[in-house]
């Protein structure tokens, strides 16, 4: 954007005035400032709907309907302890691992880290990988009847490598997500660790008050910006 004293030369009003009209719109997202380097409209994520914490599967499945992904490594690895222990695996066990980029409107959105089980990893392709989201594959070619997930939300930093594959400046701020997802037996079939971008999500967080006890009890939902 053109800077405070070009807006206030063509708008003919003060500094002071285009200052607060700039505040009021980084307020409200719509644009970012950064030192050194000027002001910029901020990019919006396509129109969809995002995955609720406490809704179905259904929703994460949708979202990856409608979005793409670019696929840098699928192969067998020996995981790492956080993803052996949501997988119930054993030292000795290998699993598959997907590490991709999903974009919107074919701009980066999420960094993505895909892990399974061995017995799920070997049958899937990269082939299908490349045009289904890996949920529709448990369930329509692997049938694996999906139950349920326990996620973790914290925020994090961009590192060079994730800087350069999200497009944005090294440090910026991300939204992690770690889900573990299990089938109607109660079995993990998925570890997944997901960067977003937090200009492009963010988690709404409902606090409602339970009439009878009077407890408090937590309603999110994820939302694309």
């Amino acid at each position: 954007m053109p800077s405070e004293e070009a807006l206030a030369r063509e708008y003919k009003v003060s500094r002071v005035t285009v200052r607060q009209a700039l505040s009021r719109l980084e307020t409200q997202g719509l644009i970012v400032r950064r030192r050194g380097k000027g002001t910029f409209v901020t990019e919006k994520a396509a129109s969809f709907e995002t995955p609720k914490l406490t809704g179905s599967m259904e929703h994460l499945i949708s979202m990856g309907l409608r979005t793409s992904v670019r696929i840098m490594d699928f192969g067998m690895i020996k995981p790492p302890q956080r993803v052996r222990e949501a997988l119930e695996l054993g030292r000795a066990s290998r699993v598959l691992r997907i590490e991709k980029v999903r974009l919107v409107e074919d701009k980066p959105f999420s960094y993505v880290l895909n892990f399974f089980p061995p017995e799920i990893g070997k049958r899937m392709s990269l082939d299908e990988a490349l045009v289904k989201p890996v949920l529709k594959i448990l369930e329509d070619d692997l049938g694996i009847r999906l139950a349920h997930a326990i996620e973790r939300i914290e925020a994090t930093t961009a590192d060079e490598y994730i800087s350069s594959l999200l497009e944005i400046d090294l440090g910026n701020p991300l939204l992690k997500m770690e889900r573990t997802v299990y089938d109607e037996a109660n079995r993990a079939v998925e570890y997944v660790s997901v960067l977003y971008r937090a200009d492009k999500y963010f988690v709404t967080v409902k606090l409602q008050r339970a009439k009878a006890k009077k407890t408090f009890y937590w309603a999110p939902a994820v939302c694309d910006r």
